[in-house]
Formats: C-alpha cells, structure tokens, sequence
C-alpha cells in the first residue's frame, strides 16, 4: 500500500515541480501554432510512518489557443525504486474572451492510476473548475472540484470549494486562499492523524493557505504554507509547506527544485506527504510557429489600438501609445533593453513610447500603476515560464 502511494505522490509532486506557472503555458501558445513541453525529472517522498522512497518521472504536454479558446493536455509516467509504476493524464481548457481582459475561465480534468494501463483497477477521476478576475494588480479566484479514489477494496469521493485573491507589486506576488473540503476517505484521513468524534458520513476540513513569490528575466524563487483544521465531527490537524526555485538556462530550458510538505488532497486521492525533487523543462520551438508570426509581423507598417511599427533598411521603430490617466504611472521594459524598465512620459492626449529595433525578435511588455505586465494591444500575446507578459514582434 505504501509503495502504491508513493508512487502516486511522486507523479503528482514530479510534474508539480515542472509545472510551478502551469497555467502561464496558456499566453505562451501564440496564434502561430501549438506549445509543446518535455519534462524529466525525479523526487524523494516519505510519507507519515513510512521509510523514505525515491522516484522518476517523465512526461510532456501540448497547448493550443483558438482564438478565446485554449485546449491543452498533458501526461506524465512515474517509476519508483520498488518497481511501483504510476499514469497521469490531464485535460486542459482555458477561456479567455479578448474584450474580457479582466476574466479567464480554467477547467481541468485528471486521473491517475497504478500502473501505466489507463483506466487501471486503482486510481483517481477528478476535476476542478476555476474563475479568475484580474482588477489591475489584485487578482480574484473561486472555484471548486470533486473526485473519486479507488484504492484496493476502498471506493471514496471528495469535493472542495476554493476561493483567495493575489496582489501584484513588481515582481512580487501574494496571495492567500481558504478551502473548505469533505470526504469519506478515512485511510486518507487517519494516514495525516485526522479523525473523527464519533460516527459520521464524511469528514470535513478547513484550509488556509498563503503563497508569496519573486520573478526576474531568469529567475523564480517562491514560497507557500498552509494549516488544516477539522470541522464539525472532524479532530486533527495538518500543515503544509513548500520551498521552491526555478532558473531559465535558455528560451527552451528551465530547471527546477522543490522541497516541502503536502497535505492529503481529498480530490485527487494524494496522501500527506514530505518531499524533495527537481526536474528539467524542454520546450522545442516550432519552425511553423516562429515563420507564422514573422508573416503576421513582418509587413512595412503594423498598426494596432496601441502599437505603430514602421520598417527601415536595417529594422523598425516601434511606437507606443498607451491611454491612461493624466497621473498614471505607465512603465514598458523589453527584450532589446535587457529587461530594464523605463517610465514613459505623457505627450498629449496619450502616454507614448519610441523604440528602434533591430532584425530579429523582439518583446514588449507595459503595465500601468504598478499592475501585471501585458502586451500592448495590437501584438501577438507570449508570456514566460515566470508569469511576465509581453508582446510579440519579428522585425525582418
């Protein structure tokens, strides 16, 4: 049994750490073709009254956007060192209407089981639906999820209710979340010291969680941890905790490491565990994707609500006009500056920006009073692996 569980832990904490911005792949996917990502990577887990085990995960996943709409999947094999195997796959969805900046819609659905056979004997069927409401740097979400866990002569279900906010400051981010969630799993329960007073239909649980973490161009350092309360007939208590790093070697790789402990999710059937692993991200770059923006780019005059790109013999100028209140605060970085953000200065009616670029491909990212980069309007969306937003432009 604890071998079994130890390698569903493994799955789920391995691809965890290759996938700390998991839901930034959606701005990644540029209208020029699909995003595609291998990661490999490996942890150590110990559960409670267990000995400590080591494991192995590979796997890899594909994006794509259709216009509001983004489709994605991914799927991940884990082995342990007692020869226990474990499958996981998840469907994406993601819906994010353009005159609906402020809103994005996130629906999931997973399952893992024993073995490497879907559907398998033992395992999880689950889903999660997610809305989030982005107000300038402070962002809003709520949502919530069930699932059903087969594991030897045991069928159980568990469902959960979420919601928190984040704040944006720069490369800071923020956040706090409360969960209320309930389920009839007692080998799940008892294995984190969770118990009921006296007969009840299901257990009921209390979770609050704060996160905060740190980006630049190539790094990101972050930090959770959470505190499990019993309700009702419920007695006990659980912690979480977690540590983590990532570090952008190039445009296509990025290494990750992460230490910590988990509480027991009663959506997915994952015991409370402790953990320590990394893992390495490959994400190919597509010819068909960069020839598309290039074409889409690529033209002697691109005009947009706020960007005005004109061609030269040896590049382009790019103009920006950003309309925003007289006492804004209105800030552009880019690639061709190596990141380095400049105040922009308002002339007239609008807030503008003039920069002259050389061949090749360029980003361009603007914010306003300190709130979440974006891309200005008029080029193609990307964001990286640490969340930071940006537009899109080839310069022939």
């Amino acid at each position: 049994m604890h071998a079994v569980r130890t390698c569903i832990v493994a799955t789920v904490a391995t691809v965890t750490v290759a996938s700390l911005s998991a839901r930034r792949m959606d701005a990644q996917s540029t209208r020029g073709g699909p995003l595609l990502w291998v990661d490999l990577g490996g942890a150590r887990v110990q559960q409670p009254l267990s000995a400590e085990r080591s494991a192995a995960s590979m796997g890899g996943g594909i994006w794509q956007r259709f216009g509001a709409l983004g489709i994605g999947g991914d799927a991940a094999m884990t082995f342990a060192d007692d020869s226990a195997a474990a499958a996981q796959w998840v469907l994406r969805t993601s819906l994010a209407p353009s005159w609906l900046r402020w809103s994005r819609t996130d629906v999931d659905v997973s399952a893992t089981t024993i073995g490497l056979v879907m559907p398998g004997h033992n395992g999880n069927r689950s889903f999660h639906a997610r809305q989030l409401v982005q107000l300038g740097p402070i962002g809003l979400h709520g949502g919530g999820g069930g699932g059903r866990t087969s594991r030897m002569a045991l069928n159980s279900k568990g469902h959960a209710y979420v919601g928190g906010l984040t704040a944006d400051v720069g490369g800071l981010r923020a956040g706090v979340s409360l969960q209320r969630s309930y389920t009839n799993d007692f080998q799940l329960m008892e294995a984190s010291k969770i118990f009921l007073s006296h007969q009840a239909m299901r257990y009921a649980l209390r979770d609050v969680t704060g996160d905060v973490s740190w980006r630049s161009s190539r790094l990101l350092l972050a930090g959770s941890i959470g505190r499990r309360k019993g309700l009702q007939e419920t007695r006990g208590t659980a912690r979480s905790y977690l540590v983590s790093a990532g570090w952008q070697f190039t445009s296509s790789v990025m290494m990750f490491a992460q230490v910590g402990e988990q509480m027991a999710d009663v959506v997915r059937g994952v015991p409370q565990a402790r953990y320590a692993g990394g893992a390495i991200r490959w994400t190919p770059r597509l010819g068909r994707t960069s020839t598309s923006l290039a074409t889409s780019s690529a033209v002697p005059e691109l005009r947009g609500p706020e960007v005005l790109l004109t061609r030269g013999e040896q590049g382009g100028t790019i103009e920006l006009r950003i309309n925003a209140a007289n006492d804004a605060v209105v800030e552009v970085m880019s690639s061709i500056s190596a990141w380095a953000v400049t105040r922009v200065s308002r002339q007239g009616e609008a807030f503008v920006y003039r920069l002259t670029l050389p061949s090749g491909s360029h980003r361009i990212a603007v914010r306003i009073n300190g709130g979440a980069w974006r891309a200005p309007l008029g080029l193609a969306s990307v964001e990286d692996d640490f969340g930071t937003g940006a537009g899109l432009v080839v310069v022939p």
